[in-house]
């Protein structure tokens, strides 16, 4: 008699969840009585059906890794992450959670081998280029990168990101000035862009432009003043150009947040100087 309610009372609370699938109350109802019968089994699987129909459903994706944490063999979200782009590969909610499983997973070859499968099949899919991108900057094949960034430029022109991507290859590729043209065009787009400002920067750094580098580090610090790289760069740049204090009281920016990186900019500053008050 127990059994037939238990499967009575889920049957029907599952309905409720297929009635309003973004009804937060019905899944949280549907997982505690699954939980107390001890049917975690075929609510995993619940949750996997609806997924598969409703990629974008955030509550069963959410209650699925709930729900599998208490498992003594975990769910396989790559594996299932995989199915369901196959199934929906525009699907943005499915991406972010194959990204999130490489991410644990770190296996970067085979993400580009399936990205590739996706725009393959589907050529211009945004989420396939997107993490394709990621991927290739992480493996330094910059040639990838620079490619892969022009497709996903033609479906979005716009994206700030694909820009500074773009330029980060260039800039690798010691490319410079198309690298300064793509960071320029991310500015142009997310003008409180702090990384592209403060690559911007170290590009011109690398060319002895100190002026126009300084000009882009004080750029990425009023955007964000906690962030320590711009100090760092700026302190090296002020160093090249032998504004002493300049660059000390940068240091003292630097100190406050990385000690240790600090300590060796104050012992560079030392030395140079030294050598120039010397010479």
């Amino acid at each position: 008699m127990q059994h037939h309610l238990a499967k009575w009372l889920i049957q029907r609370q599952q309905q409720a969840v297929l009635r309003k699938p973004d009804h937060p109350k019905a899944w949280s109802k549907l997982y505690s009585i699954c939980t107390q019968e001890n049917k975690s089994t075929e609510f995993l699987q619940f949750c996997e059906d609806i997924i598969r129909v409703h990629p974008g459903n955030r509550h069963a994706w959410t209650f699925l890794q709930l729900a599998g944490k208490e498992e003594s063999s975990p769910i396989d979200l790559l594996t299932l992450s995989k199915e369901v782009i196959r199934l929906h590969p525009d699907d943005e909610r499915a991406w972010s959670r194959l990204g999130a499983a490489y991410e644990k997973d770190e296996d970067d070859l085979d993400l580009i081998d399936f990205c590739q499968e996706i725009v393959k099949q589907h050529p211009g899919n945004s989420g396939a280029l997107g993490r394709l991108s990621v991927a290739y900057k992480k493996q330094g094949k910059y040639t990838e990168l620079i490619s892969t960034c022009f497709e996903l430029l033609t479906a979005r022109p716009g994206d700030a990101q694909t820009w500074c991507n773009l330029a980060d290859a260039y800039a690798a590729r010691c490319k410079y000035d198309d690298a300064i043209g793509a960071y320029e065009k991310a500015i142009a787009l997310k003008p409180n862009f702090v990384v592209a400002w403060n690559n911007l920067g170290n590009v011109h750094h690398l060319q002895a432009q100190y002026d126009r580098a300084v000009q882009a580090y004080q750029k990425a610090i009023s955007i964000n003043s906690g962030d320590a790289a711009p100090w760092v760069w700026l302190c090296l740049a002020y160093a090249e150009m032998g504004k002493a204090k300049e660059a000390h009281d940068a240091v003292k920016k630097v100190e406050k947040r990385l000690p240790l990186v600090a300590s060796m900019l104050s012992e560079e500053l030392a030395e140079k100087f030294s050598t120039v008050a010397v010479g």
